[in-house]
């Protein structure tokens, strides 16, 4: 299959089929940089198997949040891409994770909402403090309403003869 305008390598390029079964996974493989969030969106690596068994749970979170796998060919063409098939779909993938992706509105909603979020629990916190040392709660310093005090000689203890 070649690319039309594309150079000898972009087209060797492309034309390589990536196998990460058969290879040691690195890291490095997760670098998106020749991947770029399309405009408007951003993007992060969702899991999809956990300890080789399909963890549904986290996609489906992951869709719930808005996120969508992106497609092997939102990228531009001759760029090196890692793709599985999932559901169907020629999608960016490796090794039990996929590359998903959602407008940069949502995620601004989402992380302003986790904002007031962890807001309403710090003002909760501090109230429980104040509350804490309220009066009367046991662990304030006592309050004494009397401020006398007097010091008597007493009487002097009989002594026993010897």
């Amino acid at each position: 299959m070649s690319i039309e305008n594309a150079s000898r390598e972009q087209n060797s390029r492309a034309a390589e089929e990536f196998h990460p079964e058969d290879e040691e996974f690195s890291p490095a493989l997760l670098n998106t940089k020749h991947m770029p969030p399309r405009e408007g969106m951003e993007q992060r690596w969702i899991r999809t198997t956990i300890q080789g068994e399909d963890d549904q749970s986290n996609v489906f979170r992951a869709v719930n949040q808005g996120w969508k796998p992106r497609k092997a060919d939102t990228v531009t063409l001759g760029q090196f891409v890692p793709t599985i098939n999932y559901q169907g779909a020629n999608i960016i993938g490796i090794r039990g994770m996929i590359l998903m992706e959602r407008p940069v509105e949502m995620g601004e909603k989402q992380r302003a909402y986790y904002d007031r979020q962890a807001d309403t629990q710090i003002a909760a916190v501090e109230q429980n403090m104040h509350k804490v040392h309220e009066k009367g709660s046991g662990l304030t310093r006592p309050e004494f309403t009397e401020r006398k005090s007097s010091v008597s000689r007493g009487k002097i203890a009989p002594v026993a003869p010897d």
